[in-house]
């Protein structure tokens, strides 16, 4: 009876005295998760069991592979994730200068006295569209008529939107997906002297404002 205590003694001293010898001198507190089939630390319902000094009793599968850090005293490095990166903005579109329908040379775009294009105005919209065609992303297209001082002011002011409705349908056919509107200043906005032909030539013109997200000319 005395030999067979005996080794029951020693098989617990050794042991638990391999355990103390590699555990490291920290103090480990509160209770230690062990990773689930981890070989390299003695576990009770799935957490460490302690040696006296509270340290983690280790197991002969130990090595660094199963190591557990809150077991040896070693904080668990924090990795903090990255920030998801913002959105790119939306391109803003690039307001542009505006384009412009006029008389060259004598050359009348529309009819005597009528909103209806000439075969001049006619060529000179395919012109436009040419110009145009420089311009990508067209969102949206104002169209703006003018006339020169000759005759009633009131009657330049009608002539000056019929003309720009005139040039806005052909753009809404061109451009279904942009938003077309049109205004007429009449008299109100010359460019040159109404003192001369010349000047009223000038004068009487449609400009066009495009809003486009890139333009491809220089």
């Amino acid at each position: 009876m005395i030999q067979r205590s005996t080794l029951a003694l020693c098989i617990c001293g050794a042991l638990f005295g391999g355990s103390v010898a590699n555990a490291h001198d920290v103090a480990l507190e509160g209770d230690i998760e062990i990773p689930e089939g981890s070989s390299g630390y003695a576990t009770a319902d799935g957490e460490a069991i302690r040696t006296g000094g509270g340290e983690c009793l280790r197991l002969g599968g130990f090595s660094e592979d199963t190591q557990v850090n809150a077991c040896e005293g070693i904080e668990e490095e924090v990795v903090e994730a990255e920030p998801e990166p913002e959105p790119e903005p939306e391109p803003e579109p690039e307001p542009v200068a505006k384009v412009e329908m006029k008389e060259v040379d004598g050359k009348a775009l529309f009819m005597f006295d009528s909103a209806d294009l000439t075969t001049d105005g006619e060529a000179a919209i395919e012109s436009l569209f040419g110009e145009l065609s420089e311009f990508k992303g067209v969102s949206a297209i104002n169209v703006i008529g003018h006339t020169d001082s000759t005759g009633p002011e009131e009657y330049n002011q009608m002539l000056s939107e019929q003309r720009a409705a005139t040039v806005a349908a052909i753009l809404e056919q061109r451009y279904p997906d942009a938003s077309v509107s049109m205004e007429g200043m009449g008299e109100t906005s010359p460019i040159e002297s109404n003192e001369t032909p010349e000047g009223r030539q000038a004068n009487r013109r449609v400009e066009i404002e495009v809003t486009a997200s890139r333009m491809t000319f220089e």
